[in-house]
C-alpha cells in the first residue's frame, strides 16, 4: 500500500497543488528540492529533502524509506537541445535511484501535445525529450501511472501571466479541455490509492472544451481583483523575434502544437476511476482573486 510519496517539482504551477492534494489525501508527502527555504515557505509542515536530479546519490538517499515518487518536470525555455534536461537525463537518474531503494511505483506528468510533430518537420527535441522520460518509465520494471494532461487553468495564471495582461500567441484554432491543477492533484491522489499493481495511462482533462482565445476572455471577465486585458501577438511576428530571444522560439514551437492539434476526448476513464473535474474557468477566476486578497 502506497503510504510515503516523494514529489519531485513540487514547488512549481502544477507540482504544488499535486502535492497539497496528497498531503490532504492523507499521504506521508516529501518535497524533493534545490531550494529548501523555497520548499519550506510553500510546505510548511511537510518534510523537506534537499537534493539535484542530476546527483543520484542524493535522489538514492531521498528514496530511502518511501513507496512512491511524483514528478512534475520541465524544460527551461532558454535550454538547447545538448543541454543536460531534467526529462530524459534526470529521469534517466530517478530510475537509477528508484530501483535502488526499491519505489514501487513512479507517477509522471506527461503533456497530451508530446507527440506533435510539424507536417515535413522533425519532432521537436523538447516533445522527444519528453517522450524519452515516458519511455524510460515504461521500460523501468516499476509500475507506474503516466497522466496525460491537457491546458491547466494555472497557465492564466503563471506562464500567459504579464502584469496585467494575458498573453495569446497566435491564433488558437482547436478546443482543450482546460482543468485546474486542483482537480488534477485530487485525480492523482485517488490514482496513488488503488491497489493494483499494474500500469496505467489515464488522459486528464476538463470538463469544459474551448480555444485559448474564448478561455482567456473568460478569465478576464470573471478575475475581478484587478482589472486585465488579453494581448495577443502574431506566431511570424513572435517567430522572427525568437531569432533573438530563445525564450520566445520554444513558446512559438509550443504554441503551434497548442494552437493547431486536435484534442479528442478520452478522459471518460479517468472520471470514472478518479473522479471528475468540478472546477470551471470561471469558478477558477474567482477563486484565485479570493486566495490572493
Amino acid at each position: 500500500m502506497t503510504k510515503k510519496i516523494i514529489v519531485i517539482g513540487g514547488t512549481g504551477m502544477l507540482g504544488r497543488p499535486v502535492a497539497q492534494q496528497l498531503i490532504k489525501s492523507g499521504f506521508d508527502v516529501t518535497i524533493f528540492s534545490t531550494n529548501q527555504g523555497e520548499a519550506k515557505k510553500k510546505f510548511p509542515d511537510a518534510k523537506i529533502v534537499v537534493g539535484n536530479l542530476n546527483d543520484v546519490a542524493s535522489l538514492e538517499k531521498a528514496f530511502q524509506g518511501q513507496d512512491a515518487v511524483y514528478l512534475n518536470l520541465s524544460i527551461p525555455a532558454t535550454a538547447k537541445p545538448t543541454d543536460w534536461n531534467a526529462e530524459r537525463d534526470g529521469m534517466a537518474n530517478v530510475i537509477l535511484a528508484a530501483r535502488k531503494a526499491g519505489i514501487k511505483r513512479i507517477g509522471y506528468l506527461a503533456p497530451l501535445i508530446m507527440t506533435y510533430q510539424e507536417k515535413n518537420n522533425p519532432l521537436w527535441w523538447v516533445f522527444e525529450s519528453k517522450q524519452k522520460a515516458v519511455e524510460q518509465i515504461r521500460t523501468s520494471g516499476i509500475p507506474c501511472f503516466i497522466f496525460h494532461a491537457s491546458s491547466f487553468m494555472e497557465n492564466f495564471t503563471g506562464s500567459q501571466r504579464d502584469g496585467n495582461k494575458i498573453n495569446l500567441a497566435g491564433k488558437s484554432l482547436v478546443p482543450m479541455y482546460y482543468i485546474a491543477g486542483e482537480d488534477y492533484g485530487k485525480q492523482v491522489a485517488n490514482a496513488f490509492k488503488l491497489e493494483s499493481e499494474k500500469s496505467k495511462d489515464y488522459y486528464i482533462q476538463g470538463t469544459e472544451a474551448m480555444t485559448a482565445d474564448k478561455a482567456a476572455r473568460i478569465f478576464v471577465d470573471n478575475y475581478k481583483k484587478e482589472s486585465l486585458k488579453i494581448a495577443a501577438a502574431p506566431l511570424g511576428l513572435l517567430s522572427f523575434i525568437g531569432l533573438f530571444k530563445p525564450e520566445l522560439k520554444y513558446v512559438v514551437q509550443l504554441m503551434k502544437a497548442l494552437n493547431n492539434n486536435p484534442e479528442p476526448f478520452k478522459a471518460r476513464e479517468t472520471w470514472d476511476e478518479l473522479g471528475k473535474p468540478a472546477m470551471t474557468i470561471k469558478a477558477f477566476a474567482q477563486k484565485f482573486k479570493l486566495i490572493n486578497k
